[in-house]
């Protein structure tokens, strides 16, 4: 009997993980380890926001992980909230939170979280901390930093180490480039006490503030904290420039500037962050449609594979998606009655993510131009109205995304955007 193949993991966030998870209860025999940068699982807490995961996607990796129960105490249904107004502070869409699951909800989990149930799950032994690797050689070898000996070789190499891949460069020398969006975080630890205005404005979801191509968003975290979040075009580097010139106190005293103009009570939010939270957000992308020559014995998944801007909420998804469909096809390889080989499961897993990463890619891509364009987001609503409509099977909605539709929906908004502007000059007025 063969034995089992020997496949490395690089990177141990939720594509990782779920990897590893999936690889682990599976009913064939891997030999299976996972190298992750970090010192520790807690040597680098807060990591990101919230994130909503997808009945087809996230969930269904999470049930085949058999995670289910797991997550099910941590979803908040009534995350799916969400507010989306102007800089006037114009409500142009308010969408409810659910109270229980349903066939169509995102409900949502901190990513900390969904990376501490996946861990919790795998042996101790499966994972090997503080691995910064360095090169990844062409006979599937490891070097890390620190370590004279390497590790290897193995049979698959699999990248899910994200933006600045180690494995990625192994398959072509593509790298990511600057997006254009830059911006700031910070974090109001109690709203409920310190701030119970803007803790009401922000609800148990999201609010999202877009105008004059800048984004200021607050978001709920699963221990009622709120995270907060600035985005505006501006030169690479020029956030961090910002922040090592001027100090926190300075720096916050500029974002205040930029958006000096809008409503206070949307400024607000980050006049109640905790200023020594604050930080700097630098975005990178791959171009859309990215893909490398299958080689042997490499792959990737994740951000690795198809690095996006944060502007359609599927990262994560995209991610437990490849995880699911790559694991699901070695577990296939292994099986001693079928014929496909170990390479062919990973090509024809390629083959199937490359068209699925580019339609995300395409879609983040438009809401990321959208949203930072010059109708904000008026265009940004009617642009997901548009994508909705096109991948429905629905005749019905399909017709939603049609000129007629989309030209009456835009109208509405605008006028609605009219009207609060106008309001809010009357009332500065008064």
């Amino acid at each position: 009997m063969a034995s089992p193949p020997k496949i490395a993991i690089i990177g141990a966030g939720p594509a990782g993980l779920t990897l590893a998870r999936l690889l682990h209860v599976s009913e064939v025999k891997v030999d299976l380890t996972l190298y992750e940068l970090d010192a520790s699982p807690t040597s680098r807490p807060g990591q990101g926001g919230t994130l909503d995961l997808d009945t087809d996607t996230g969930l269904a990796a999470l049930r085949k992980c058999g995670l289910w129960d797991s997550f099910s105490k941590c979803a908040r249904y009534d995350g799916e909230e969400k507010t989306i107004a102007d800089k006037n502070s114009t409500v142009l869409v308010h969408i409810r939170g659910r109270d229980k699951a349903g066939p169509l909800n995102r409900p949502e989990i901190d990513r900390q979280r969904l990376k501490e149930i996946l861990l919790e799950s795998l042996p101790e032994e499966c994972v090997r901390w503080g691995r910064h690797l360095r090169e990844v050689t062409e006979d599937g070898m490891l070097r890390f930093d620190g370590r004279v000996e390497m590790e290897g070789p193995f049979d698959l190499i699999v990248g899910a180490d994200g933006a600045w891949s180690k494995v990625r460069a192994r398959l072509n020398e593509i790298k990511p480039a600057y997006s254009g969006v830059s911006g700031y975080e910070t974090e109001i630890t109690e709203p409920a006490k310190t701030c119970p205005h803007v803790d009401k404005m922000v609800g148990r979801g999201s609010y999202f503030g877009s105008s004059d191509r800048k984004l200021l968003n607050a978001q709920r975290m699963g221990n009622d904290s709120i995270k907060v979040r600035s985005w505006y075009l501006c030169p690479e580097g020029e956030a961090k420039e910002t922040l090592d010139k001027y100090g926190k106190k300075g720096t916050l005293e500029k974002i205040l500037e930029r958006y000096a103009d809008w409503a206070p009570e949307i400024t607000e939010f980050f006049r109640q962050g905790d200023l020594d939270k604050l930080m700097h957000w630098t975005l990178y992308e791959l171009p859309v449609g990215y893909k490398w020559k299958h080689q042997k014995g490499f792959t990737l998944i994740g951000d690795a594979a198809s690095l996006s801007t944060p502007f359609s909420g599927e990262g994560v998804n995209k991610a437990m998606k490849d995880s699911l469909e790559l694991a699901e096809l070695i577990e296939k390889s292994q099986d001693p009655n079928d014929d496909l080989t170990l390479d062919q499961a990973v090509l024809l897993h390629e083959q199937l993510m490359f068209p699925r990463s580019e339609k995300i890619q395409a879609t983040t891509m438009i809401n990321k131009q959208k949203m930072f364009g010059p109708d904000g987001p008026v265009g940004f609503m009617t642009a997901m109205l548009k994508t909705k409509a096109s991948g429905s099977p629905s005749i019905l909605i399909k017709m939603l995304g049609t000129a007629p539709v989309v030209a009456a929906v835009y109208g509405y908004f605008w006028i609605r955007q009219q009207v609060g502007w106008a309001v809010r000059r009357l009332w500065r007025r008064t």
